[in-house]
């Protein structure tokens, strides 16, 4: 997407309860606090609304996504719907799937974590691991591992704030391009392709240079009919160009 143009927003379901849309990334769900004339996701999705009836009331919020993170999110057309969904979320009756190029190799492969966080008063926006907190349980599988980087799935079990990073950074495995919780290393095309040169005078243009982290499926319960609905989004073009060119290059 070229500088300063507003993505297109992907419908992946819509009907007169509620929207899923795929997030795309850089874009935060509702507006922050710290930088309300920016455009958020649930701007971007009424402009569009809006283009086809004026009238069209405010989506309503029901579950958030992380700036930088890609993927299935939903939003209800009412306020009926948005309790309901949003009652799903709180019970814990709905389930997640996460893909996640992650930091080196995640130990053991394939294993169920459970621990306590809470609001890190020191990093406003951020977690940290206390004995006190709310409960964060998630399980995790390996799917695919390369010289540097690991391929997971992810299903969290319960719905904390970064539960998914923080899960992977707890496995010894961060997700890529995590400021907080990893390194915040871009990733590179030179570090799987030896013989790879950006040109004299040029500098290397990352592969990945967010956070490697998508919601690639939901499942829920209509709210109005109750019927159980799994929706998926198809991985972004950034994290596909990334793996494409990580599979190719890696000697694992």
């Amino acid at each position: 997407m070229k500088p300063g143009r507003l993505p297109r927003i992907e419908t992946l379901f819509s009907d007169d309860d509620f929207v899923a849309v795929s997030k795309p990334a850089g874009f935060s769900t509702v507006s922050e606090r710290w930088d309300k004339d920016k455009k958020c996701l649930i701007d971007l999705l009424w402009d569009e609304w809006k283009k086809k009836d004026p009238e069209a009331p405010k989506p309503h919020v029901v579950h958030r996504l992380d700036k930088e993170t890609t993927g299935v999110i939903l939003f209800a057309r009412n306020g009926q719907a948005q309790s309901s969904l949003r009652k799903q979320f709180m019970d814990r009756t709905t389930s997640k799937v996460y893909l996640a190029l992650v930091e080196g190799f995640p130990e053991p492969a394939e294993a169920e974590l459970t621990f306590h966080v809470e609001e890190n008063p020191s990093r406003p926006g951020s977690m940290r691991i206390r004995k006190q907190g709310k409960e964060c349980q998630s399980s995790y599988s390996l799917l695919e591992s390369y010289d540097h980087h690991s391929w997971v799935e992810v299903r969290p079990l319960t719905g904390r704030t970064h539960q998914v990073r923080l899960t992977m950074s707890q496995a010894g495995s961060p997700c890529s391009c995590d400021p907080i919780y990893g390194s915040g290393k871009p990733v590179l095309l030179s570090d799987y392709k030896r013989s790879y040169s950006p040109g004299r005078g040029k500098q290397e243009r990352p592969l990945l240079s967010r956070l490697g982290l998508h919601a690639f499926q939901l499942t829920i319960s209509h709210p109005t009919t109750g019927e159980s609905m799994t929706i998926e989004s198809p991985l972004p073009k950034d994290l596909r160009t990334s793996l494409r060119q990580i599979k190719r290059w890696s000697k694992r």
